[in-house]
Order: structure tokens, then sequence, then C-alpha cells
């Protein structure tokens, strides 16, 4: 496989799982009883049958249940690459994810510190 096809597959793969936690509200670090937990939670305030007058909800439950099968089984579904990508920002709204120059600005930040707020020594 081309490295091109290759890269966009990856890329591919990860909107995918970006979408699915999204849609699922868990974050990276989830561990499966985690994403169980959500998906049973999800499904139960959003079947069709417990929401009968809403039209959008078996889209709605479609999704969970597409979200559940990729983050536990891998398994694609047209429905997720329909979407639109969610937003990749922190909860403070400073570094977009989506990109690597925003993941290297979060590493450095937690890692080394911000560099707008060094510390400045005052001496004599």
């Amino acid at each position: 496989m081309p490295d091109r096809d290759r890269q966009a597959e990856i890329a591919l793969q990860q909107d995918r799982d970006r979408k699915s936690r999204a849609i699922l509200g868990v974050s990276e670090m989830a561990d499966r009883a985690e994403i169980h937990r959500a998906f049973r939670q999800g499904s139960l305030a959003h079947h069709p049958d417990a929401n009968q007058g809403d039209s959008s909800a078996a889209a709605r439950f479609h999704l969970i249940c597409c979200a559940y099968k990729f983050l536990t089984e891998g398994k694609a579904c047209t429905a997720l690459d329909e979407l639109g990508t969610p937003p990749t920002t922190f909860t403070d709204g400073t570094y977009q994810l989506d990109n690597p120059w925003g993941y290297w600005c979060w590493w450095c930040e937690k890692y080394f510190g911000n560099p707008s707020q060094e510390k400045r020594h005052v001496g004599l």
C-alpha cells in the first residue's frame, strides 16, 4: 500500500475515533468498562422506544451503536464518516488538537511550562 493511502487510512481511523469518543462522551484514556457504561447510558436515553415522539431518536441511537462498535470492535460505520468533525480543543480552549502543532504546543507547555509566564528573578 502506498504511503499516501496508508496515511489517509490512519487519518480516517483517528477521525472515527475522535467522533466515536465525542458521541459517547468518553476521554481518550477511557477503558472498555467506561466505554460500555457510556454506551448503556446513551442507548437508554436515546432509544427510539423511549422517545416515540422524537423523529431523530433513531438516528442518534444508530450513531451511539456505531460509535460503540467502532471503539470496542474496530468496525467502521458510514454514519460516522458522514458526521462533521467534532471540535478538538482542550476545555480551556487553548490548543487545537487536530494538528501536530497543537499537540506539540500542549506538550511543551505541560512539561516545560509557559514561556510567556516565566519567572523573572529580581536580584541586587
